[in-house]
């Protein structure tokens, strides 16, 4: 872990005393904290950690977390049994700081507020650049965590047609999809979205009671995470036979994304993935139904911190995982997105959601 600790002081652009990871609410607890620290087991509500280079991260954790903290072989663990205690052990871990790094897109704004009350005159620095860049770019621990999320995600894919009835609703797949993660050991990345006809053309649509009708092509984007680490895909199938519309729609975004994946090289400008399937889409009777940037990087959080879109300043790398998906839309008619999970290698990309992407026409 003191590895990923140096990588985020290699990239910072001003010097800081330290770095301050500090968790707000469950719901508002910072992934990086498990990045620098590498514990697999606890929620880790309201504890810190204090990253200096050249060190070993210093994890600052509650009682309740202090057995589950200790899964981090690389960190020194500290436990607090109150918010008080917390404070007092930061002031003397931290001595008198003038320069503090701190982690802006995951900080709330009550513990930044703590931290100038309690180090007069500190001055805080964000470092949430630094964080992302280090965490671009995955080691072979982090690969291998997403590749067997990738893993259950292409099973359960694999599973979909065989869970598909007449009258089956959107809500209805979603749970079974979510299911069958956890019966391989995973957990939902996210929220399953399940569209059935015209709401495809939904980008985030959230399933909800409509019934499964012949005719209807299903759009299916969901991700199973598996020891913290995520996978995301989406696949397209058909309650029975495509229509010559529902094929033409399918037949530019598969062109699109193969395009993109051409491009999924190291040395490449991540904007220019983007562009390469814009083009193909714009290019047929679907101009402008292409709404969203190509991808995101993934990670321990579904979206991991850079993108592939026209502001991307990603330059490709070994190492980074990235998604690939573009996607048509048409209100009243229905969407069509395939997505893959893609390790950028030295040889090119190495797709890692391996399990078909053709359009499934699903008997009845």
């Amino acid at each position: 872990m003191r590895q990923r600790v140096d990588r985020i002081f290699a990239a910072l652009e001003t010097e800081v005393d330290a770095i301050v990871l500090w968790n707000a609410s469950s719901h508002l607890t910072d992934s990086t904290f498990k990045y620098v620290s590498g514990v697999t087991r606890g929620g880790y509500e309201g504890c810190a950690a204090v990253l200096r280079k050249g060190l070993r991260p210093t994890l600052l954790v509650s009682t309740l977390e202090e057995e589950s903290a200790h899964t981090a072989s690389d960190s020194d663990v500290v436990a607090f049994q109150s918010q008080p205690a917390l404070r007092e052990i930061l002031q003397i871990t931290l001595a008198s700081p003038r320069r503090l790094g701190v982690n802006a897109d995951a900080l709330v704004l009550a513990k930044a507020n703590l931290l100038r009350e309690l180090f007069d005159g500190v001055e805080l620095v964000d470092v949430s650049a630094a964080i992302s860049a280090a965490r671009l770019v995955k080691d072979s621990d982090e690969i291998e965590r997403v590749r067997h999320a990738c893993d259950i995600t292409n099973e359960v894919a694999a599973d979909i047609p065989s869970m598909l009835r007449e009258g089956l609703t959107e809500v209805q797949l979603a749970a079974r999809i979510e299911q069958a993660i956890q019966s391989r050991g995973g957990r939902a990345a996210f929220n399953t979205i399940v569209c059935f006809g015209k709401n495809g053309s939904e980008p985030h649509y959230s399933p909800g009671d409509v019934p499964l009708r012949r005719g209807d092509m299903i759009l299916v984007d969901f991700g199973s995470q598996w020891s913290d680490y995520c996978s995301d895909i989406t696949r397209m199938y058909l309650f029975g036979g495509a229509s010559s519309e529902q094929r033409a729609m399918f037949d530019v975004v598969r062109q699109a994304q193969a395009s993109a994946l051409e491009l999924m090289r190291a040395g490449v400008a991540g904007k220019r993935v983007h562009q390469r399937a814009k083009e193909v889409i714009d290019a047929t009777e679907f101009a402008g139904r292409f709404i969203h940037g190509t991808g995101h990087s993934i990670g321990l959080d579904v979206h991991d911190g850079g993108g592939l879109n026209d502001a991307s300043e990603i330059m490709l790398a070994p190492g980074m995982i990235l998604t690939v998906e573009p996607g048509v839309y048409v209100p009243g008619a229905g969407g069509v997105r395939i997505e893959d999970t893609v390790l950028v290698t030295a040889d090119g990309p190495e797709v890692l959601t391996t399990v078909t992407k053709d359009l499934v026409e699903v008997a009845v």
